[in-house]
């Protein structure tokens, strides 16, 4: 029963990410939430930018956000911007690999027995080689 309980979840919260508004109560559809100063100012300075500047489209979004930097709509003009928390250095995947206690499925007995044999060929080609180099 409880597999049916969390798939009824599932679909629940994957149809109401994909739904635009969600309606209230009441049934009525959900006002939107006004624009931010920030995209009125780029609605209207890119659609400039680009009139100004036919060919440049992937370069407009950079330099109307430069413009917003300065522009006196932004409430934040003047303050430095928030510092970007430092990235903790990656470990390494060898030491994390030894660390970690895995546990696999036993192999199949075809698997251990190819395995044994290569490994019974490895010892045989060492012993070979310490042959040949001896009697050089």
């Amino acid at each position: 029963m409880a597999k049916t309980t969390t798939v009824t979840k599932t679909k629940t919260a994957t149809k109401t990410a994909n739904t635009k508004t969600k309606k209230s109560d009441d049934g009525a559809e959900k006002p939107k939430r006004a624009p931010s100063a920030y995209q009125i100012f780029v609605g209207e300075h890119l659609r400039k930018w680009n009139a100004e500047n036919p060919g440049r489209a992937k370069e407009g979004m950079g330099e109307v956000a430069k413009m917003w930097k300065d522009a006196p709509e932004n409430p934040n003009r003047g303050k430095e911007s928030k510092a970007k928390k430092p990235k903790e250095p990656k470990a390494d995947k060898k030491t994390d690999a030894k660390k970690k206690t895995t546990t696999s499925k036993p192999k199949s007995k075809k698997k251990q027995e190819s395995e044994e044999e290569e490994e019974e060929d490895d010892e045989e080609e060492e012993k070979e080689n310490e042959i040949q180099s001896s009697d050089d």
